[in-house]
């Protein structure tokens, strides 16, 4: 491994070799802060829509009474709706494996899997 005689630290080599130490590689930075992924915002992308006039005029209504700006409360709204998606697929598939244990002829069916 060579040094940088400038500023005495190491420097990788051409062949790719990885020092064991980065951090005392020049690009080397220590984190800032560990990040909490429930609660960094994700960028946003900007897009064109079709909304029907009424649904978007509750929405601006309501941002004009004090909410959040129409656009947030319109992916509020739709992070929602995919979240209690997600919620009752989860609940249904659990009454499914529940139901299933009700059946005799499963209940048989497993108990000679063991």
């Amino acid at each position: 491994m060579k040094t940088n005689a400038k500023h005495r630290k190491p420097v990788a080599e051409a062949s790719g070799e990885i020092p064991n130490d980065v951090s005392k590689l020049p690009a080397w930075q220590r984190a800032r802060s560990p990040l909490d992924p429930l609660t960094v915002k994700l960028p946003a992308r900007r897009v064109t829509i079709n909304l029907d006039q009424d649904i978007l005029a509750i929405f601006k209504a309501e941002a004009l009474r004090g909410g959040p700006p129409y656009q947030v409360a319109i992916n509020q709204a739709l992070r929602a709706y995919l979240h209690d998606r997600e919620t009752l697929e989860q609940d249904r598939a659990v009454r499914l494996v529940l139901q299933a244990l009700d059946d005799r002829n499963v209940v048989r069916k497993l108990r000679r899997v063991r």
